[in-house]
């Protein structure tokens, strides 16, 4: 192939890989805010980022074969060779830069998909009222005591997420709804009965030394 049919494949190959990349760009709105869409956004990234991957070495594998005949021919004017160096340079560094993007979205996807899956099991637990495997997880996160966490849950509600829904006292551990819905409780624009969210509160307030206070008789004698 001649020189100047070899550099007309190196302009098409550049002309694709830029047109990948326009066409590929990243969706700017998320769906939602869930974890299930967030997911579907890093997944479908993840796919654009492999094709841009593709394309780029695609483009260097044809710019290096070209390099080598021009840096070969005797024939061939210095200011060539070194157009077609450079443009070599600048390939493999989109290489670069697009590997370095197919390892970060492979990331993300992979601690999405964990905590998709993580996300599925708490609300089966919720469903089940198996409060137990969220109680573990909540104690571990704020190093506090799950057993202790369990019993003072049994003895405020029963395990019933709805309990106290008549009176002033509601939930798993039974908080007052000024108490929930104030500024020490990150989980404060949750449901009141949301289980899950009541027992990482509960977690939080006894890793903050609040729970004598807060639970008067239950936490002395259970926790």
């Amino acid at each position: 192939m001649s020189r100047s049919k070899s550099w007309i494949a190196i302009v098409a190959i550049v002309i694709v890989v830029a047109t990948a990349l326009a066409a590929a760009a990243v969706p700017q709105k998320a769906e939602a805010a869930s974890i299930k869409g967030k997911l579907r956004s890093a997944k479908l990234a993840l796919r654009h980022s492999a094709l841009r991957l593709k394309a780029a070495e695609a483009a260097l594998s044809a710019a290096v074969s070209v390099d080598v005949g021009l840096t070969t021919d005797p024939g061939t004017p210095s200011a060539a060779a070194t157009t077609a160096t450079t443009t070599v340079e600048d390939l493999k560094a989109k290489v670069a830069k697009a590997r370095r993007a197919v390892h970060v979205w492979k990331q993300r996807v992979h601690r999405l998909a964990r905590q998709y899956r993580l996300e599925r099991k708490m609300a089966m637990w919720e469903r089940r009222a198996k409060w137990m495997p969220i109680i573990e997880m909540a104690a571990a996160k704020f190093h506090v005591k799950a057993d202790g966490m369990y019993r003072m849950m049994m003895r405020e509600s029963g395990g019933q997420r709805y309990a106290g829904a008549s009176g002033a006292y509601k939930g798993l551990f039974q908080y007052w709804t000024g108490t929930w819905s104030a500024s020490w409780n990150p989980w404060r624009h949750d449901s009141i009965y949301d289980g899950s969210s009541q027992i990482y509160a509960t977690a939080y307030a006894i890793s903050k030394g609040m729970g004598p206070q807060m639970w008067t008789t239950t936490f002395a004698s259970q926790y």
